[in-house]
């Protein structure tokens, strides 16, 4: 008897809610093409199979883990202004490795796809699926977040995605100093990510980070043996 340990992926696919009825779906979709060029060079790293449009509104790519799941997600926010689902799924593939996400296939797809057709059923921003038992609290928490996000106003989307950017690069700069790179004052800025629930937000994407992170390690999640040989 064989045991072999099959290599575990994050897809990612995604829908842009009813596309259909857009005045401008041709400005939308370029919107769309162009966040996943910068989402595929930001995240090049993590991203075994890039993510490209695989219909007219929909997309996909594939990650190596969960790391970076909701940076990604937050670089799609921050890129494309129309509203959008997403289904992530974890699993095995059952074709080779490609860098064109469209020539793979595998449980992982499976699973994507479920979640996809989960969250447009549901109503939800994003469905997660996985081998795991944890589906149900990473889905939550994700959507906690993602509806933060989807009720900022125009003028808090812009502050706050800056704000986070350079906080990200720049750990150790001041909110004074990001407020004046802005042209407004720090109380200005203060009010503005204290309406936005940004601080919550933070505490939530870094407690999903550390959660999501150590599920994918721990030897207790790790996907069942494949059985060769019986």
């Amino acid at each position: 008897m064989t045991r072999t340990l099959q290599k575990r992926y994050v897809v990612v696919t995604g829908d842009l809610k009813s596309s259909r009825k857009l005045k401008d779906r041709v400005g939308v979709q370029e919107e769309l093409k162009s966040a996943l060029r910068i989402v595929n060079r930001r995240f090049d790293d993590a991203i075994p199979a890039k993510f490209m449009v695989i219909g007219g509104d929909s997309f996909q790519g594939m990650l190596s883990s969960p790391k970076y799941l909701f940076d990604i997600y937050f670089a799609f926010f921050e890129n494309i202004s129309h509203q959008f689902y997403l289904g992530i799924g974890v699993g095995n593939i059952s074709t080779r490795l490609s860098e064109n996400v469209g020539e793979i296939d595998g449980e992982a797809f499976h699973k994507a796809s479920e979640a996809l057709e989960s969250a447009k059923k549901e109503n939800m921003w994003i469905t997660f699926k996985s081998e795991w038992e944890i589906d149900d609290i990473v889905t939550c928490l994700l959507n906690f977040m993602a509806d933060v996000m989807w009720n900022w106003t125009k003028r808090q989307r812009e502050i706050v995605t800056y704000y986070r950017k350079v906080k990200n690069e720049k750990g150790s700069i001041t909110l004074e100093e990001v407020a004046r790179s802005i042209g407004i004052k720090k109380q200005t800025l203060s009010k503005i990510l204290k309406r936005s629930k940004y601080k919550l937000l933070r505490e939530a994407e870094d407690t999903f980070a550390d959660f999501i992170t150590r599920n994918w390690l721990t030897e207790q999640n790790k996907p069942k043996m494949a059985v060769e040989g019986w």
